[in-house]
């Protein structure tokens, strides 16, 4: 990542520079830089009080099929007369095509002059597609499978002066804050993430084997779908909240029993509201126990892993995927007060409303990672940030085996943790 003031045409030439090998870009680094200062300014403006938030895809409109199916792929609507790609038109064009959901598309329209000259000619609008929410699946949660039908430039504008550009899915590079973010840091892939619940997943395949062997099924479920269910679901608490734009912490502790359960006043963290440890409040593992089973029960495979969860079309596993994200808005609604969230590794809920001790000794530094698993990490600054982070910073650092998840007003996600007795935190890519 740069710590350079970036700009637009930086984003441009590090794009073409940069684009997946085998994969020509539709546009030239003219136009693309055109797109990308149209686009700037449009993140700039709002509509009604709402930010102007959109996805612009450069593409020429025979390349979207006439037959498309949302989620699948996309449904084309053309417009009868191009418009001028301008930050007004994306401005008023933005509210007609959610982010979430509809892309607005524009490609360049040679007039009679520049087709002579064999010129692109200048960027319009030629239309919406529709592409449906199942490409968020990845940072959202959700078994989904992401279709891919395009490889051409998805330009994503979230906030004022956020800029994304993409290809099938994957970020080529993004403009933050006026930096360059030329790489993504997804905690949720890293090597220390998976080791931090490698306990607790042993602990759920020994439960689920013991019952497969009294019921005599030889199937046995894999480290990846017990891992990635609960990944998903903490994807979507972060996501809710993000949503709900007042920010939270949750505080994962490693041994309740030690710390929290039952206490209002221990292991430094104060509770305000602390839960019976009653199933309702263990429900998350009741529900991945549930989904171990209806996966296993389906095949005669040795093992079932997370595609075959994916792939697995029935209704009984979509309901309990459906109870495993509206646990997940129950953790997020009780973020909304002031106050971390306190889960325990199996994400049982323990309280909420909580408070880190002031008592609770501070660290001597904390490092911000530049990669997932922080093998290079540079000092930061503990008196730049909020007091949600000096808090996480008090927690990790007084309980080891434990993680916080720090999500500011403005949509910002980072993880802390302490390796090797280091306090470090992750900035984590969230996507849209």
């Amino acid at each position: 990542m740069s710590r350079d003031h970036a700009y637009p045409p930086d984003l441009a030439t590090y794009v073409e520079e940069h684009w997946p090998a085998g994969r020509a870009l539709s546009v030239s680094r003219a136009v693309l830089r055109e797109a990308l200062a149209v686009c700037f300014q449009a993140s700039l403006t709002s509509e009604e009080s709402r930010p102007t938030r959109f996805r612009l895809l450069l593409t020429p409109p025979e390349l979207l099929p006439e037959t498309g199916v949302p989620n699948e792929g996309v449904l084309r609507l053309r417009f009868n007369r191009t418009r001028p790609l301008t930050a007004d038109e994306l401005r008023r064009l933005g509210p007609a095509s959610p982010f979430e959901t509809s892309l607005i598309c524009a490609y360049p329209e040679p007039g009679p002059d520049a087709q002579a000259a064999g010129a692109e000619g200048k960027l319009r609008i030629w239309g919406l597609a529709h592409s449906g929410p199942a490409w968020l699946a990845p940072t959202w949660g959700g078994r989904s499978l992401v279709p891919n039908w395009t490889y051409d430039p998805i330009i994503h504008a979230t906030s004022p002066g956020h800029l994304a550009v993409r290809s099938a899915g994957k970020l080529v590079g993004a403009l933050e804050r006026g930096e360059l973010r030329i790489a993504t840091i997804d905690v949720f892939e890293s090597e220390w993430f998976s080791a931090l619940f490698a306990r607790e997943r042993e602990q759920i395949r020994a439960e689920h084997a013991a019952v497969q062997a009294r019921t005599l099924s030889p199937t046995l479920a894999d480290h990846s779908l017990v891992g990635r269910v609960g990944q998903h679901m903490l994807r979507r608490v972060i996501q809710l909240v993000r949503g709900a734009g007042h920010g939270g912490m949750i505080l994962i502790v490693d041994d309740p029993t030690s710390g929290t359960r039952g206490e209002v006043n221990r292991g430094g963290l104060r509770l305000k509201y602390c839960f019976d440890d009653d199933e309702p409040a263990r429900r998350y593992r009741g529900l991945l126990l549930q989904i171990l089973e209806r996966v296993a029960a389906a095949t005669s495979k040795a093992s079932v892993g997370w595609m075959d969860f994916a792939q697995d079309e029935s209704q009984s596993l979509e309901k309990l995927e459906q109870a495993v994200f509206e646990l997940s808005r129950v953790i997020s609604n009780l973020a909304a007060i002031d106050g971390a969230v306190v889960l325990d590794k199996h994400f049982g809920i323990v309280g909420f409303g909580t408070e880190v001790s002031p008592e609770l000794p501070a660290p001597t530094r904390v490092l911000r990672a530049l990669d997932t698993d922080a093998r290079a990490c540079v000092p930061d600054d503990m008196e730049s940030v909020g007091t949600r982070h000096r808090a996480a910073y008090r927690f990790v650092h007084d309980h080891p085996g434990g993680l916080a998840i720090v999500i500011s007003h403005d949509g910002g996600v980072s993880f802390v943790a302490n390796r090797d007795g280091e306090v470090v935190f992750w900035e984590q890519f969230v996507g849209p």
